[in-house]
């Protein structure tokens, strides 16, 4: 019995304050009911349910099953407080909760002789956000081009104005029911393809749908029938979070919607953690307004029927650039219509992804944004990119294999100021294939201070009456592995040319192929790099400006051989630099104030003083002595993921 009558309160209070903080376990299984009170023993049948009842600090405890909703929240937890949503995993880490949009299983199908040879429809009443088969995502026909009458005649190739011709009364975009008629040995020529042209139908595994009119048409280029497969068509979104704060989302696996989770209004304070991800135009979207979200330690990818086809173009398979054009032309109406995470809020971290097979990886157009340790591979388009105006920093990533590694879009095309710091990140392509970065400005679009851009070389104005503010671009301590001879890893000297003035690029100690195209003068900071090539001009001398081999390393074919070690793994260089590595002791100390050519800048982020052992710091993202035991450990976990999704 208590005597202190005040001491009892105090007690009595902190037990109710614990109990509040712990909050309460609420079961979902497909065998509950939503009349249920949600115990272990009697648990709820819908998420929806659940997430109604939940309070903060409370912990929604899903079971194994698939579970086909559209979840929308409008409450939130509270600071140290979260309410959790858990799925289920296996024993060897499968993901046994699985969440769907909702949508319905196709069985009615009936040939459609009228539109082609191999092509069936069946009765939908409203056109699907996605089609799966068999669980992965087919390719969809966009609305727009679904409703263009059809030619006369089928054309005996395909060019590229038949994919991207704007529409409008000249429009020479093919037709949807043309392309759902279009014969098996259909070859698609373009600009980006050279002479080369490949097999439209193999990118697509031999298989097209399009909506029109209530119907659902599916096409197939051999003796194949829907009847065989599991046909799914779904409309809506995983996760919409509306104004909600302080959710935590863990161990689920997201499939067959339009967008995984949605992240509008004034949300802030979520978090993504260990999910997978897959299907819709991008798993992860966060909308302007919202702030402080995570996304972490998660697995996202397109899931689509060829993901294997998301890969580096070369002059020999331009498979992954057919995929690029589709997705964008085809599936889209005239933009990317695949990406992981879209950020558009501010503060978000990404950390610990691996986001993989697809078209973009990561759209970074928010505020004080952190991306860092993730691994982004085979993306046919972008494997970063940032957009106007964005701030943030970029660090300890491994893009590999991406059609671009990193892009800077719409550089000139905001009057806001972006300020961007990229550091000790790993871009790995192919030896003699693909990009490294590259610069988008698209002027035309933005305003009254600036000329035609594709018509004239000097877009801007003399004396623009509002001049743009393009901030500051920090490119430093990153290694660039392989890419073309001819596109080198990164060049502004032809928009210096273009924009009547240095681009805002500071690009110091990275160690990146080099090129004649590449000119110092036209940013900055262009210091402390080492630059390697294979190229003919460059062993011969030739280059573009005299001024670089003063304030980088330049080094030609034979010398180039010495910069890395060799203990190479399948898939991934090794870049930890060799003993007598001509990238050692040629950069610049970042970690203080720092001074070019007469010019003073303050110390950069991401290193401390002391960062490096010799007189000056290596160039790249490693210095002297330092292992890829965190690449490689990436890697290898990337590498799983992978035969994941064979399975």
């Amino acid at each position: 019995m208590c005597n202190n009558r005040k001491f009892c309160l105090f007690i009595i209070q902190l037990f109710a304050i614990s109990a509040a903080l712990c909050g309460r376990d609420i079961f979902v299984s497909p065998d509950g009911s939503d009349r249920n009170p949600g115990s272990s023993s009697k648990p709820l049948a819908t998420i929806t349910a659940a997430a109604k009842r939940a309070a903060a600090g409370d912990t929604v405890k899903i079971a194994p099953g698939i579970y086909r909703e559209q979840i929308v929240f409008r409450k939130s937890g509270k600071p140290g407080s979260p309410i959790t949503f858990s799925g289920t995993r296996g024993k060897n880490g499968e993901f046994l909760t699985i969440i769907e949009a909702p949508g319905k299983i196709i069985s009615h199908w009936l040939p459609a002789p009228e539109i082609a040879p191999g092509v069936w429809k069946a009765e939908l009443p409203v056109r699907p956000d996605l089609v799966m088969m068999d669980g992965k995502m087919i390719a969809q026909i966009n609305a727009r081009t679904m409703t263009l009458p059809r030619w006369k005649q089928l054309p005996p190739e395909i060019d590229e104005a038949m994919l991207w011709s704007k529409f409008g009364k000249d429009c020479r975009r093919l037709p949807g029911f043309d392309l759902l008629s279009l014969p098996p040995e259909i070859r698609v020529k373009h600009q980006y393809f050279g002479k080369r042209k490949e097999r439209f139908w193999e990118v697509l595994n031999g298989v097209l749908a399009g909506w029109s009119r209530g119907y659902i048409y599916l096409r197939f280029t051999d003796t194949d029938m829907p009847q065989k497969h599991t046909i799914t068509a779904s409309n809506g979104e995983g996760f919409i979070l509306q104004n909600a704060s302080h959710l935590v989302f863990k161990n689920l696996q997201m499939r067959g919607s339009r967008r995984s989770f949605r992240i509008r209004g004034k949300s802030s304070h979520n978090t993504i953690d260990r999910c997978f991800l897959k299907h819709g135009s991008s798993r992860v979207r966060i909308d302007a307004g919202a702030d402080h979200t995570t996304v972490k330690n998660s697995i996202l990818t397109a899931g689509f029927i060829r993901s294997d086809l998301f890969q580096l173009r070369s002059a020999e398979d331009m498979r992954g650039g057919l995929l690029y054009l589709i997705f964008k032309y085809i599936i889209g109406v005239a933009s990317s219509d695949d990406i992981g995470i879209h950020d558009n809020g501010s503060h978000t971290l990404i950390s610990g992804n691996f986001i993989m097979q697809g078209l973009i990886g990561i759209n970074a157009a928010g505020r004080q944004c952190e991306v860092k340790d993730n691994v982004v591979r085979e993306m046919s388009s972008v494997g970063i990119c940032t957009f106007a105006p964005v701030s943030g920093i970029f660090h300890g990533n491994l893009v590999m294999n991406c059609g671009i590694p990193l892009r800077i879009h719409d550089l000139r095309g905001a009057r806001t100021r972006r300020e961007e710091f990229h550091y000790r990140n790993l871009f790995i392509q192919a030896k003699h294939a693909g990009q490294q970065i590259y610069v988008h400005c698209e002027s035309h679009r933005w305003g009254p201070d600036m000329v035609n851009f594709e018509k004239g070389t000097n877009c801007y104005l003399e004396n623009p009456p509002a001049p743009v503010d393009p901030g500051k671009i920090w490119i430093y301590h990153n290694t660039f592995w392989g890419g073309n001879d001819f596109s080198p890893g990164f060049t502004v000297l032809y928009l210096a040319k273009r924009f009547r003035e240095r681009m805002p690029f500071f690009f110091i100690n990275n160690t990146v192929k080099w090129a004649n195209r590449m000119e110092s003068r036209s940013q900055p900071i262009f210091d402390g790099n080492l630059l390697y090539t294979l190229a003919a001009e460059a062993r011969r001398g030739k280059l573009a400006d005299p001024d670089i081999p003063r304030r980088n390393r330049a080094v030609g074919f034979e010398e180039s051989k010495k910069l890395w070690n060799k203990n190479d793994l399948p898939g991934l260089p090794d870049v930890t630099l060799a003993e007598d590595s001509p990238a050692k002791n040629c950069g610049i100390d970042i970690s203080r104030s720092f001074s070019v050519n007469g010019e003073k800048f303050s110390a950069l982020p991401g290193f401390a003083p002391g960062y490096f052992k010799a007189a000056s710091p290596d160039a790249g993202a490693l210095q002297y002595g330092e292992n890829m035991q965190k690449f490689i450990r990436m890697h290898r976990q990337a590498d799983e993921f992978l035969k994941m999704f064979k399975k």
